[in-house]
């Protein structure tokens, strides 16, 4: 029997995506956010949201939410939910099929729960502490490449404002060390993918809802999250310095990043 925890976040998740389906190749309204036309959100984000806090605030009316679009909800509840109603929003306005769900569950401000749901393939990514990581039914594990040299790399380019700081700490690195170098405009995509195997390593800075979900999914799954350091994230804070990995290649990315 499920865990009523990932019962009502899949439910949750299959409900916002409805909603973002409906809006599907429209011509959407933008909501500009500070100041940066790179960075917006549409009424599909904006209407996923809110149900989805209507389904958490109903089943756990105890509970943190902390979301995208909308001011937290703050009860003092060690079990904080933190929703990206839409990740990957640009994508999606393109028609790129790159967007996701995403809602994490974090117990004492550590990942405890994670649900991703990929809309365009229909895919759920799920995991729960000491349960293992999943792709619908089927158990995932993170890939077994040694070396960062052969290793496919996803950087986060992110928006035009926030662009310039990251080239010298992490985008520049990794041109010159790793094998093969992507961007997929979805963080909380590029470390279920790493989850998965698909790709061996994945480096952002985002938010914390970029994030959180994706986060107990690649570890269940055998891979390894730290911030630029290699310390263990501070999960408190709302915007992180991720590095996640197959746990293989971890310390050659780290070396490269000093």
């Amino acid at each position: 029997m499920e865990d009523k925890f990932l019962k009502v976040a899949k439910q949750a998740a299959l409900e916002a995506g409805k909603i973002i389906s409906k809006y599907s190749g429209k011509v959407h309204r933008k909501n500009i956010k500070f100041g940066d036309h790179s960075d917006f959100a549409t009424e599909a984000d904006l209407e996923a949201e809110k149900v989805i806090i209507s389904i958490l605030s109903k089943e756990f009316p105890e509970h943190n939410i902390v979301t995208e679009e909308q001011e937290n909800i703050e009860k003092g509840s060690e079990y904080t939910w933190v929703v990206d109603p839409l990740d990957g929003t640009i994508t999606f306005e393109h028609g790129i099929p790159f967007f996701s769900v995403s809602i994490g569950l974090l117990k004492n401000n550590q990942p405890y729960l994670g649900v991703i749901y990929r809309i365009s393939t229909n895919d759920f990514f799920w995991a729960q502490k000491d349960k293992g990581a999943f792709l619908n039914d089927k158990s995932i594990k993170v890939s077994s490449g040694k070396s960062l040299e052969e290793a496919v790399v996803i950087v986060d380019l992110g928006h035009k404002q926030k662009r310039p700081p990251k080239l010298d700490l992490y985008i520049k690195p990794m041109i010159y060390n790793a094998g093969y170098i992507y961007s997929f405009g979805s963080a909380v995509l590029t470390l279920a993918f790493v989850a998965n195997g698909m790709i061996d390593a994945g480096i952002s800075q985002a938010w914390i809802w970029d994030f959180a979900a994706a986060a107990i999914i690649l570890t269940e799954a055998g891979g390894k999250i730290t911030d630029f350091e290699g310390n263990e994230p501070d999960w408190s804070k709302e915007r992180l310095n991720i590095l996640a990995s197959n746990g293989l290649i971890h310390d050659q990315i780290l070396e490269a990043l000093k």
